[in-house]
């Protein structure tokens, strides 16, 4: 264990990487779903639906493990505030995840050829700032070993600037796709138009809060 580390005893980014890792599970899961989705295997989506909620369940336990530990701590390398919030935000992106897997399990919705690429631009650029966030949480330890500062610093902010630059793409995608679910509404009943819609609101919900997370974990750096 670091100096730091023996100073403020068992180190809660630990866990919150613990509770990360878990985060990250439900996205992958998600990411199945969606092939299932494009593959019209509605059975399968229930079933991996019903994966991803079993993998957001045990998040939320590693979640409320981390919540009851901090109240038995008394010396934190950060504030216990700030360690809510960026746990908070870890836990909306497996909520996130699944949600719009439930949305999918209410009906089969069909998948035009036309919005295909689109979509599956927007999925992964909302996927990819997941991976982002998660690898700045990844680098808390050593943030905490090198005194929230040097390169370890800088690499932080390098990637939160990443994270805004994905979300941003995925904006400008998410735009270019809603164009084109308008353009081809007539293909759909009024139902799988709404369920679509939908579907596109909520896994925008992943880049934006993929950003939070990276800009408040840049605040805890500016606080120190």
């Amino acid at each position: 264990m670091s100096t730091i580390g023996k100073l403020f005893g068992r180190s809660p980014f630990g866990q919150l990487q613990q509770h990360m890792d878990q985060v990250a599970k439900c996205i992958v899961k998600m990411s199945e779903v969606f092939d299932a989705v494009k593959g019209g295997q509605f059975e399968l989506i229930e079933d991996l639906t019903e994966q991803v909620s079993q993998l957001e369940h045990q998040a939320d336990q590693i979640k409320d493990d981390i919540r009851e530990r901090l109240l038995k701590r008394f010396f934190m390398p950060i504030d216990r505030g700030e360690v809510l919030e960026i746990l908070s935000l870890q836990d909306s992106l497996a909520d996130t995840a699944e949600d719009v897997c439930k949305v999918l399990t209410i009906r089969k919705l069909p998948f035009p050829e036309d919005i295909r690429p689109d979509f599956d631009k927007f999925l992964e650029l909302n996927i990819n700032s997941c991976s982002i966030a998660a690898s700045i949480i990844g680098q808390l330890d050593e943030l905490i070993e090198a005194g929230f500062g040097g390169t370890e610093a800088e690499r932080i902010r390098s990637m939160a600037k990443d994270a805004a630059f994905a979300e941003h793409q995925a904006d400008v995608v998410q735009m270019s796709l809603l164009k084109k679910l308008y353009a081809h509404d007539v293909n759909f009943t009024a139902g799988e138009f709404h369920l679509w819609m939908r579907v596109t609101r909520i896994l925008s919900r992943l880049s934006n809060s993929s950003e939070n997370l990276a800009d408040r974990v840049l605040r805890t750096l500016s606080m120190k």
